[in-house]
C-alpha cells in the first residue's frame, strides 16, 4: 500500500511540496534577528527612569520602557537596513566621529619633554603673523576723491563712525583679510608708509588710509605657543591612531581616486 501510495505522481507531489515549503520555513525563521530586552537591561532602564522622575516605577511605566526600547532597536535597524545614515551628513558624522573615539580610545597626557620635543620639530607652525599698522578715514558711502588732497594737506576729516576706531594698531595680515578683504590687504601691503591714498573699497565701505608701521612674521617661544602645541600634539596622535587602524583593511576595501 505504502510502495502504491510513493509511486502516485500527486502524492510525490504533495510530499516534495511539503519538503519545499517545511524548508523555507526554517531559513526563514533562521532569519529572524532578535530583538531582546534583558532583565538586565531592564532594571538599567528602570533605574534610570526613576532616578529622572523622583518616584518608583508603575508596571505601566516598565511597559512603556520595554515598548520603547523595542521600537527604537526596531527602527534603528531598519534605518542602517535603509542606508539612511549614507545620505544624512550629521548622522554619518557622528558615526564617524564615534568611531574615531572607539579606535583612538583616551589620548594619555603628553608629558612637557614630549610636548618641548613635538614644538621643536614643528616649530614653523608657530610664528606671529606678519602685521600692518594703518590709520583710515571711513566712508559708508563712496567719498569725494577731494578728501584726499585734504587729507594729504593735513586737514582733519571726520568721516562716518567705525566701530574700531581710526588708528588700528598691529592686525595681523589674516585679520585684514577676514575684516576687509582681500584686495584691501594687497593694497596695504605695497603702499609706502605714512602716505594717505584712496579711496579704497573694503567689505565693510571706502577707506582713505595711511600705513604707519608693520611687524614681520615672529616665532612664538614655547611657552606663548604651549597651549597651541598641546592641541596639535593630540590632533596629530589621534590621525597617527586611525591611519594605523585604517592600515588593516588594505585588503578589504578598494581605494578608488578618480582624478581630472
Amino acid at each position: 500500500m505504502i510502495k502504491k501510495l510513493f509511486q502516485d505522481p500527486l502524492v510525490l507531489f504533495v510530499i516534495f511540496g511539503a519538503l519545499v515549503f517545511s524548508l523555507y520555513a526554517y531559513l526563514d525563521q533562521s532569519n529572524i534577528n532578535p530583538v531582546e530586552l534583558s532583565d538586565k537591561n531592564r532594571q538599567l532602564f528602570t533605574e534610570q527612569f526613576e532616578l529622572l522622575t523622583g518616584r518608583q516605577a508603575t508596571q505601566a511605566d516598565i511597559a512603556k520602557i520595554e515598548n520603547d526600547y523595542i521600537q527604537e532597536e526596531i527602527l534603528f535597524r531598519e534605518a542602517l537596513e535603509a542606508g539612511i545614515h549614507l545620505g544624512n551628513p550629521e548622522i554619518r558624522g557622528t558615526l564617524v566621529q564615534e568611531m574615531r573615539y572607539q579606535v583612538t580610545g583616551v589620548i594619555n597626557e603628553p608629558t612637557e619633554e614630549q610636548l618641548v620635543q613635538y614644538y621643536l620639530q614643528h616649530i614653523q607652525r608657530y610664528v606671529i603673523e606678519p602685521a600692518i599698522s594703518f590709520q583710515h578715514v571711513f566712508f559708508n558711502q563712496p567719498p569725494e576723491k577731494s578728501v584726499l588732497i585734504q587729507l594729504v594737506n593735513g586737514e582733519r576729516i571726520t568721516g562716518d563712525e567705525f566701530w574700531r576706531g581710526r588708528v588700528l594698531p598691529n592686525y595681523g595680515i589674516s585679520m585684514i583679510r577676514g575684516m576687509f578683504g582681500k584686495p584691501f590687504l594687497e593694497r596695504l601691503q605695497t603702499a609706502p608708509f605714512n602716505n594717505w591714498f584712496g579711496p579704497q573699497q573694503s567689505m565693510l565701505g571706502w577707506h582713505f588710509v595711511k600705513v604707519i608701521g608693520t611687524q614681520s612674521a615672529s616665532p612664538l617661544t614655547f611657552e606663548e605657543a604651549k597651549m597651541q602645541v598641546q592641541n596639535d600634539y593630540t590632533v596629530d596622535a589621534i590621525e597617527t591612531s586611525v591611519d594605523e587602524y585604517i592600515g588593516q583593511f588594505d585588503n578589504k576595501y578598494q581605494i578608488i581616486r578618480h582624478v581630472n
